[in-house]
Parts: structure tokens; sequence; C-alpha cells
């Protein structure tokens, strides 16, 4: 049996890691890892930004490819990297334990509970004053006096989470995805240019920032959401609520943990007891959700649905993987990142298929571009 990464979507600088530029790639095709070390079935996380793509394997080392305009792959800018490259220099000496990616920027976190940043700083989201940093292709260590145990990374705004589950935010603030009102000497809404906590919330497990908003899970399963709600992404009311920029828990969505929790560009998706909820936006069928439901703030669970075992969410679509090995995709589809041949939105989850038999081990995804390992049992 022999395994494999492929790759579909959007690929318009590179980011599908095929070796080639191309408007979309509408059927999942093998990834050429040629040029590097990475073996398929070492891949332990996939995630992807606008049009750059990360990948960690099981050895604690990041490779990258696709858009390199504002150093987000971590090489100098010069043009696209269309194949897959270790990244080196700082990161060479490090043991790598999550990767993520923003719209145009990237960060690593080590086993040390450093936090490594590189990519866009346009809005502050590496925690520098853009005016003193604009962007970096090296990354470089946040400077903290707390260990840092887990990461986000939204369209403009970064949350860090401590060791003592506490979070740090940093970037764009202007629709109160930080949790805390950034105010410059005019008084009104800036962003924050350094790694600021954010007071109100404590015992927090986990973090997902989507465009402009941002889920927060603690300790005692409760999320709480923050910054803008117009699609009802914070899974709250949008006739009460539009936006907020102070952290409100969800009263209405109670389950048990684990929580796995994913944020699209305006929808969610939460992965918990191998079923999938979602809420937002639904404009291109996002969350799946088959019949008409006018309050898509409402977490609803996907019906008819395998066991999942793993889900992954890019801007508009999503990808998961069952607990038997199918992958499945559906949402936002102009870029062909559903993989099914076409690009017309997929409303309902289906299942990716391929010319011969195969297990799928695990998925990622980009904005518009998707990942699979498999491993081919014909």
């Amino acid at each position: 049996m022999s395994y494999s990464l492929l790759s579909w979507g959007a690929n318009s600088h590179g980011q599908l890691g095929q070796g080639t530029e191309s408007e979309e790639c509408v059927l999942p095709r093998e990834v050429d890892l040629s040029k590097c070390s990475l073996e398929p079935q070492k891949i332990k996380k996939i995630v992807g930004g606008a049009g750059h793509t990360l990948i960690l394997d099981d050895h604690g080392r990041v490779y990258s490819c696709g858009w390199n305009n504002k150093g987000q792959v971590g090489f100098p800018v010069k043009e696209n990297i269309p194949f897959f490259q270790e990244l080196s220099e700082k990161l060479r000496n490090k043991v790598i334990v999550d990767i993520v990616c923003g719209w145009d920027c990237s960060a690593a976190l080590t086993t040390e509970g450093t936090l490594l940043l590189w990519g866009s700083n346009y809005f502050g989201q590496l925690g520098i004053d853009p005016n003193n940093l604009q962007w970096i292709h090296e990354s470089f260590e946040l400077v903290s006096d707390r260990k840092i145990r887990g990461i986000s990374m939204g369209l403009r705004h970064t949350v860090a989470i401590t060791e003592d589950h506490a979070i740090l935010v940093a970037g764009a603030g202007t629709k109160g995805q930080l949790g805390i009102d950034c105010l410059n000497n005019k008084g009104s809404i800036n962003a924050a240019y350094t790694f600021k906590e954010v007071p109100t919330l404590r015992n927090i497990e986990s973090v997902s920032c989507g465009q402009y908003h941002t889920i927060a899970v603690a300790k005692d399963g409760n999320l709480y959401a923050f910054g803008d709600n117009k699609h009802g992404q914070l899974g709250l009311n949008t006739d009460i609520c539009r936006k907020t920029f102070v952290p409100l828990k969800l009263s209405d969505f109670q389950i048990k943990l684990p929580i796995n929790v994913h944020s699209g560009w305006s929808h969610v998706i939460v992965l918990n007891d191998s079923h999938i909820f979602g809420w937002g936006r639904n404009t291109y069928g996002q969350l799946g959700i088959t019949k008409l439901n006018e309050f898509t703030w409402k977490a609803t669970r996907i019906e008819n649905l395998p066991r999942i075992q793993q889900v992954s969410a890019g801007s508009e679509h999503n990808v998961a993987l069952t607990e038997d090995g199918k992958i499945l995709c559906w949402g936002w589809n102009e870029h062909g990142n559903c993989g099914n041949g076409h690009t017309k939105d997929v409303k309902f989850p289906e299942q990716l298929h391929l010319p011969y038999a195969y297990t799928g081990i695990l998925i990622g995804s980009g904005a518009a571009h998707s990942f699979a390992v498999i491993k081919n049992i014909s």
C-alpha cells in the first residue's frame, strides 16, 4: 500500500504544491514531493492561507509553498514557491508542534512553548507596530514571559493561548475580533500592535479565528464569541447583536468536551462526539443544511452523516474525514475547492471520488484550496 498527498482547488499562486500555477484544479491531483524530504505518511497537519500552504510532519519539521509576496511562505520575497520546500533557517533547530496561517501570514508553535511568526504585519497581526515592520520572511520569536500552548490566525488578527489558559490578541480590532476595545489617541477603534491579554477570559482551552470574529472554548466546555456577527457567525441572534467587542458566552449551545471548533470567514463548524454542528453564513451551503433555516445563527447539526474523525474549514468551504476513511467536501466551490470536477457550490457534504480505492488518513484546507493524505488500497 502506498501513501499520497492530494490537492485541489485554487492554484493561482502555486498553493497546491503541484509545481504549476493555474486558476483552478477541479479534481484531486497528487502532489509532487520529489523536491523535498516530506513523506505523505508522516504528515501531521496541513493548513493554508489565501494563497499559501504549510505542512507539519511528525518530526516537527515545516514545509511550505505558494504565494510569497509578503514572506508568508518563509522564503525571501522574489516569486511564488510552486513546490513544497522545508522551512529551514530559524526553524531548523526547533521542534514544531503546531502551525497556522492567516490570510498572508504564518505562525508556528514549538515544543518549548515559544511562538514563531512571519509574513504580513500590515495590521499588527504579528504583534509589532506596522510602522516599524510591514512584513518579514524570516520567522521571529514572540518575546513573552509566558509559554504559549495554542494559536489561531484570522484575516488580520492573531490569538494565542498561554500556558495558564489566558489569551493574548494582536492585529486588527475594528469589528471586535480581539475581544478588547483598542482606542487610539483620537478615541477611534484601531488595533493592537503588541499582544494584549483579554482580561475577561480565563481557563481557555482552544481558540478559532475567522475573518472578523473569534471563538474561544473554555476548559468547562463553555464557548465565548466576539467580533462581527453580521451572518450569525458568533452563534448569537443577529437581530440583537450585530457585533461585540466583549466576549459573550453562547448559552444556547451546550455540548460535552472535547469540542473541536473551526472557523471559516463567516461560518463556524464544530466537531463533537463524531458529529458536525454549524452556524453562521450559509450562502454557499457551507453549513451543509439540507432544509432552509432562517436562524442560521443557531447551532444546527448536519444530519445523515457517517461518524466524522476530522474536519477543516476553508474561507467558505469545508473538508471532512469520516471514521471509515472517506473524504467529504461541501460549500463554496468556485475554484473547484470541493474536488468534484465542477465549480458549482455544494449544498450538502459529498464524498470525494477517486479513480481507485483509497482510505483517507488526514485532510486540510486553505481559503479556497484543499488537501488530503490517502492510502491507496487498490
